[in-house]
């Protein structure tokens, strides 16, 4: 199979694109619309974009006068983009659940939002996404402490399909581990303390043998978790169920 040389396959997409200027951005753009038609719903957007030169299928041809301002609205607009994906948690115990998504319409600064943080997303009747930066605290995720996340007896998340609990370091990239672990859930074979409860334990090093079933693996640095509920039930999706907190413990040690 041919590979494309040219195509940047190590940085991350979200990076690729805000590297880019008012231009480069705007060009891409008009070359993908002209392959990829906008919806009827995109009309009044479309009408705007076509007001600085950007047009389904044409070349980008701007206002040259009004290019810095247009560039200089670019960078605004990412670093809001930027803003709002690293901004504290709006829910209970660090979680911010996202709802809503999957069909955007012409919810754009949601899309965009939504890009930022993993590309593409479900609608809700298939998956619930929540994402946490800190703690219970408000405290920034940083591998140089150690957290746990208790989960009451039959509190579990309510998935009629699965859950899972994904680690990403500041960069949304996997986190290299010894386990090779990059997400834990109910597809795992976690143990469950003597009262039917379960902790997770999200830390650096190891927790020790007989916790390490339940451990997914941190960076040193900062990190970011996100819980995916697939095929939820109601209880998550009327937001009934309260994700648990993410609890420090104490500072982590060892080298």
């Amino acid at each position: 199979m041919a590979v494309d040389e040219t195509v940047d396959a190590e940085s991350a997409p979200v990076e690729q694109v805000a590297a880019m200027d008012a231009a480069l951005f705007f060009t891409r753009l008009a070359e993908l619309m002209g392959t990829n038609p906008p919806a009827k719903a995109d009309a009044p957007m479309l009408g705007e974009l076509a007001q600085i030169g950007v047009v389904p299928g044409r070349p980008f041809a701007p206002d040259m006068d009004l290019l810095p301002e247009i560039d200089a609205g670019v960078k605004e607009a990412q670093a809001g983009l930027v803003r709002g994906a690293t901004a504290k948690a709006t829910g209970a115990g660090g979680w911010t659940v996202n709802r809503g998504l999957g069909n955007f319409g012409t919810e754009y600064a949601k899309r965009a939002h939504v890009a930022v943080l993993g590309l593409g997303a479900n609608l809700d009747a298939d998956a619930i996404y929540a994402t946490a930066r800190t703690d219970a605290a408000g405290e920034a995720l940083n591998g140089a402490q150690r957290y746990v996340m208790h989960f009451a007896k039959g509190q579990l998340p309510p998935a009629n399909a699965f859950w899972s609990l994904t680690m990403y370091n500041d960069r949304q990239f996997f986190v290299a581990n010894p386990l090779g672990r990059y997400a834990i859930g109910d597809r795992d074979k976690l143990t469950v303390n003597p009262d039917g409860s379960l902790d997770l334990y999200i830390q650096t090093m190891s927790p020790g043998a007989a916790k390490q079933s339940n451990w997914l693996p941190a960076p040193r640095g900062w990190f970011n978790l996100m819980m995916r509920v697939y095929w939820p039930k109601a209880a998550m999706l009327d937001g009934t169920y309260q994700i648990p907190p993410i609890v420090e413990v104490a500072p982590a040690s060892g080298p």
